[in-house]
């Protein structure tokens, strides 16, 4: 697949997974700070004596903890607004073919390009990477060393998605990653620099494989709709 259609995803992708959530308040939010009820019809008392039948031709006072209530009518115009917009509309596709992808790649379109910092998505992305990377460690590396190693995924993981979405990133430096180690910056060169390159080269691969199966996805979909 070419850079230019993997690019296309990245901005599509970008604006299908943008939270819109806090443009606007919930009904349930509006409500208990506008409460919409007319109070001065039907006062509150602590106590609502109400009186009902009792079947035998006779009345019967039952208590009840609130007082009924007038309501006003909550819509604004005449014609309600539509549930979806035309903007996420259009995007839905895009989604559909994010949901359809494997657990971690999931994670990381979501992290990478829809900016959610969800604690998940961080564990599936790690361990999807480190599982990857596993095959790639020496026999007989000592614990200490491949503490350190691990230690390393999640700054690899932000390291690619911010280099991703910032054209103008300066990726870490081996002397900033050996004094964040407390390593020297020679022993970083010949025992962790080479993790590092590995590390990333395996996030790069999921961001490619990723976008690759949405497009494909979204494509399939596409499809499947104009030959039904």
């Amino acid at each position: 697949m070419t850079p230019q259609m993997l690019e296309y995803a990245r901005i599509e992708l970008t604006s299908a997974l943008m939270d819109t959530s806090g443009r606007t308040k919930g009904q349930l939010q509006a409500f208990s700070e506008h409460p919409p009820a007319d109070k001065d019809r039907n006062p509150r008392r602590p106590v609502h004596v109400v009186e009902l039948e009792d079947g035998r031709g006779g009345t019967r006072s039952v208590k009840a903890e609130n007082s009924a209530l007038y309501v006003l009518e909550t819509r604004s115009r005449r014609r309600p607004m539509p549930p979806i917009n035309d903007y996420e509309f259009a995007a839905a596709p895009w989604r559909r073919a994010v949901n359809l992808l494997p657990e971690h790649g999931q994670a990381w379109l979501r992290y990478c390009y829809g900016f959610d910092l969800a604690f998940l998505y961080q564990t599936l992305i790690c361990e999807a990477i480190w599982n990857e990377h596993q095959k790639h460690l020496p026999a007989g590396l000592l614990k200490k060393t491949k503490k350190r190693i691990v230690s390393l995924v999640w700054l690899a993981v932000q390291d690619v998605a911010a280099g991703r979405m910032n054209d103008t990133y300066r990726e870490y430096a081996g002397a900033l990653l050996a004094s964040q180690l407390g390593v020297s910056r020679s022993t970083w060169c010949e025992v962790y620099g080479p993790h590092w390159k590995l590390l990333k080269q395996a996030i790069e691969e999921l961001d490619q494989q990723s976008l690759e199966e949405v497009i494909n996805r979204k494509q399939d979909h596409i499809f499947d709709e104009v030959t039904a």
